[in-house]
């Protein structure tokens, strides 16, 4: 493995627990539109695994509730929400702006979504990061996979 780098985790458990982090995410379909917008307590890879292959709807919500999961070409963008801050309202906030912005495609799964009647400035402030950072994401195009 000569000139290839290797890359290693540590998981700390203590107590009998991995620390918990929060996290939004979003699935774009093909470059172009954000399909699901979400938030977890799990590291985004293993959520997105029980997305796509938990039978129970409710955690499995792209494989019961996504037509073109089958078909699409997806990329989940993610960002750590810091402890402080309820990544429930970041989710919230980030859904209502992905909207404005018209990010959302028009079979999006967002019922899950609710508007805080006054959001954090935390909230807005990561909302606002994602959205830019989804701008720049779009503006590159479809990555091509190795």
């Amino acid at each position: 493995m000569d000139g290839e780098s290797t890359e290693f985790v540590v998981l700390p458990v203590r107590v009998g627990e991995v620390p918990a982090e929060s996290w939004v995410y979003a699935w774009i379909e093909a470059g172009r539109a954000v399909v699901y917008v979400g938030a977890t307590g799990l590291d985004p890879r293993t959520r997105v695994w029980l997305h796509l292959h938990d039978g129970d709807p409710d955690v499995g919500r792209m494989a019961a509730r996504f037509d073109r999961l089958g078909t699409a070409e997806l990329d989940v963008l993610a960002m750590v929400v810091p402890d402080e801050v309820s990544r429930a309202s970041v989710r919230d906030v980030l859904g209502a702006r992905l909207a404005e912005e018209g990010f959302l495609a028009d079979d999006a799964i967002v019922d899950h979504l609710q508007l805080p009647l006054e959001p954090a400035p935390d909230a807005v402030e990561l909302a606002e990061r994602f959205v830019a950072r989804l701008r720049a994401y779009l503006a590159q195009g479809v990555p091509e996979l190795p």
